[in-house]
């Protein structure tokens, strides 16, 4: 995407055609990993957009791993991380089950969403169009464990009027025949961002785990990805 391209009437929002152009520039090497990129006053003037619009896009791509915010010093390109894999074989509430764990879950946010690159590649569809986003907070014996973060494609767009407080795998398979046969999964450290850090009720210097999942089905098609940051504090009580 060109730089002079940036439409205000279109229904893409500006910050979405904004991280486009920037994951351009990181993806043809104009910006190199490791560089520092333009400062929010230079880009206003480069992209003619507010800061609003600027920060909302970093954010973005800072969520997708792509960019690296510093304070004080500024947002870099990341320097692609080498992955290692771990296997989910039974998913959360499964997994408490096992562990003799009494495993609980909440609802807090369904929306229609834009995804990041790295979703909607896997989910081998444009950034620009809308997937479903449903994110729940899962409790083990009552204490707050992790935030999860799955996104979907419309066709999963059922979701939205179930009630997803139980094991999402049990109510995929044992009502829509939908079943995750393969999962491959990341791991990773990570601090909690202000929001995570609420919702989980811990500081901000709280390390936390990262996992990040694309589940597959027995065709090997992608179904959706899903991200959970766990508090390693309390990972005891899922262990």
């Amino acid at each position: 995407m060109a730089e002079h391209i940036l439409n205000p009437n279109t229904d893409i929002p500006m910050y979405k055609q904004l991280s486009e152009i920037l994951l351009d520039k990181i993806n043809t090497g104009i910006f190199k990993p490791g560089s520092k990129l333009p400062s929010e006053s230079e880009m206003i003037k480069t992209y003619g957009v507010s800061r609003i619009t600027i920060r909302s896009a970093i954010a973005e791509l800072t969520e997708d791993g792509v960019l690296n915010s510093i304070k004080g010093k500024g947002t870099f390109v990341a320097t692609p991380k080498s992955l290692y894999t771990a296997d989910d074989h039974y998913g959360f509430t499964r997994s408490c089950q096992i562990a003799g764990k009494k495993a609980t879950t909440r609802v807090i946010n369904k929306d229609l969403v834009y995804p990041p690159a790295s979703v909607a590649g896997f989910l081998n569809i444009p950034t620009t169009e809308k997937i479903i986003m449903i994110q729940r907070l899962r409790y083990v014996d009552g204490n707050e464990i992790l935030i999860e973060t799955n996104h979907y494609p419309m066709s999963f767009s059922f979701l939205l009027n179930e009630n997803l407080d139980s094991s999402l795998f049990d109510l995929l398979g044992e009502k829509y025949d939908i079943t995750v046969s393969r999962s491959i999964r990341t791991l990773e450290a990570c601090m909690p961002t202000e929001e995570e850090a609420r919702i989980l009720h811990i500081s901000m210097e709280t390390p936390l785990l990262l996992f990040k999942d694309r589940h597959l089905d027995r065709n090997d098609r992608p179904l959706f990805t899903s991200k959970q940051v766990y508090c390693s504090e309390r990972l005891k009580f899922y262990l």
